[in-house]
């Protein structure tokens, strides 16, 4: 996908899932009208994500949506291809952070709101009140932190709102133990909500709706 040359981005890895995104979205409209207002994105990296929800969900400017933000904007270690990234933001002298401020900057009818730091610091300062329509866990790939990422985002969700995991299906290039990616932590979650999901795809990602 082609994004405006307005935005900054480095890297493109979200965009190999914009085709589910966009029949889920699209079915998930269609069948349940299910319109997202209040979201959550637990690591957004440089907004790549982010920019497309704004651009094909969250496109109805008379409505005010409230969008929050977790992230250290520190990148991460894993992988020769991470190495590479951080080196390259290096050089370029242009970091995680305002590539991200710049890219969300263009949506007015939004209102974002950014906490700087840890997941597993910052979610349990949110409560436990059912307020969000939609939550994206992409802030880590260890199994651990995903799977507490994803209990607190369960506490948070609303029923009939739906959460997408992303890095199911990524393996650790150089360390093959089960915590050092997501796929246990996902799984897991899954189990010990058994029955309080309905799985809506399983892949790289997978995406589930919470129920009544």
């Amino acid at each position: 996908m082609k994004y405006n040359k307005k935005y900054k981005f480095n890297e493109f890895w979200f965009d190999g899932m914009i085709p589910q995104w966009d029949h889920l979205f699209s079915a998930l409209k269609e069948k349940d009208a299910f319109n997202p207002v209040d979201i959550l994105e637990i690591g957004s990296y440089e907004g790549r994500a982010t920019v497309w929800l704004c651009e094909n969900v969250l496109n109805d400017t008379s409505i005010k949506y409230n969008y929050d933000i977790i992230d250290t904007f520190g990148g991460s270690e894993e992988g020769q291809g991470m190495r590479k990234t951080k080196a390259r933001l290096k050089n370029n002298e242009n970091s995680i952070e305002e590539n991200f401020k710049h890219n969300i900057s263009f949506f007015k009818h939004i209102n974002f709101n950014i906490h700087k730091g840890y997941s597993q610091k910052i979610l349990p300062t949110f409560g436990d009140e059912e307020k969000y329509d939609f939550i994206y866990v992409d802030a880590s790939h260890r199994s651990d932190d995903t799977l507490v990422d994803g209990y607190f985002a369960h506490k948070l969700l609303k029923k009939g709102g739906v959460i997408i995991f992303d890095d199911f299906g990524w393996k650790h290039p150089d360390n093959d133990h089960l915590v050092y990616s997501p796929e246990t932590g996902i799984s897991t979650f899954f189990g010990f909500y058994e029955g309080l999901y309905r799985i809506l795809f399983k892949g790289y990602q997978v995406g589930a709706q919470k129920q009544p």
